[in-house]
């Protein structure tokens, strides 16, 4: 297999953004680095919500709600209510935001004008997009974030939005993200809530196929807050893969997937139960 240059260059746009943060040692440092990261982390997954903050910096609620309302004092955020949310508000970039955090990722930002806050991101993935954003943050290297609870998983990553910029020019499925593991390892990271169908998950594996084809991504990780639905999708998924290394394409005598192409699928599939028990607590209880 081999990495499409295309792609990897444009990947080095986002790993190369500073995530680094530097607690201080005084309040006013604190302050600083926290208005950096997190206007960083809205930039980058488009929006975030108390929860997410509160774990990041270890502060609680109404210490998370006092930092972001700050940056909403200050033009740089807003915010709107929403039952889409676990803490019932999500916060977004305003116009003087994205400027702000253009110049502190390098990277030229879409920005929605639409007044209404709500029509400025996706309500109905919201809760979706949280859990990964949390997932993301949570895998990313202890020399990043210092609060003692990382899982050293990954060093850098593309969020959904940067990879759907990157994937439209290449035709290929957007992922929830693309990771890069400290061995340099490219993964795609997909975070699975519900089961899906086997018609369903068919065409999904091909577009996995096509990713690893292309070199996107070396390995698919899934993420659940449940073992069961990890177990019915690897299920399902080797079920899948069986068919389509059987059965021909209509009105041609080529699989769906060649031998190899299954093998390698297979192989690059991995089901993550680590944070099982820690999603379903923090975001469905």
């Amino acid at each position: 297999m081999s990495i499409t240059p295309g792609i990897t260059e444009q990947y080095q746009n986002y790993f190369s953004i500073d995530m680094y943060y530097s607690h201080g040692t005084n309040n006013n440092q604190i302050g600083k680095s926290r208005r950096r990261l997190t206007m960083i982390v809205v930039s980058r997954f488009g929006h975030t919500s108390p929860l997410i903050i509160r774990w990041l910096y270890g502060i609680s609620q109404a210490q998370a709600l006092v930092h972001l309302n700050k940056l909403c004092q200050e033009g740089l955020l807003d915010f709107t209510q929403t039952h889409r949310s676990p803490d019932d508000r999500v916060y977004v970039l305003t116009r003087a935001g994205a400027q702000y955090a253009e110049q502190l990722t390098g990277v030229q930002l879409h920005f929605r004008s639409s007044e209404q806050v709500s029509q400025r991101i996706n309500l109905s993935s919201l809760y979706h997009d949280l859990i990964v954003q949390y997932v993301i943050l949570r895998g990313i290297t202890g020399q990043y974030f210092q609060n003692g609870d990382s899982f050293d998983g990954w060093n850098c990553f593309v969020t959904d939005a940067e990879f759907r910029k990157i994937a439209r020019k290449f035709d290929v499925r957007s992922v929830d993200a693309i990771v890069r593991e400290p061995s340099g390892t490219l993964c795609a990271v997909e975070f699975e809530h519900s089961f899906k169908s086997p018609e369903s998950r068919k065409g999904i594996l091909l577009k996995y196929a096509q990713g690893l084809e292309l070199g996107c991504y070396e390995k698919i990780m899934f993420f659940s807050q449940k073992k069961d639905i990890l177990a019915d999708a690897k299920r399902i998924n080797e079920g899948a893969i069986d068919y389509l290394t059987a059965h021909t394409k209509p009105k041609s005598s080529a699989a769906w997937l060649t031998e190899e192409d299954a093998q390698r699928l297979k192989a690059a599939l991995v089901y993550r139960t680590k944070f099982c028990d820690e999603l379903a607590e923090r975001f469905y209880r």
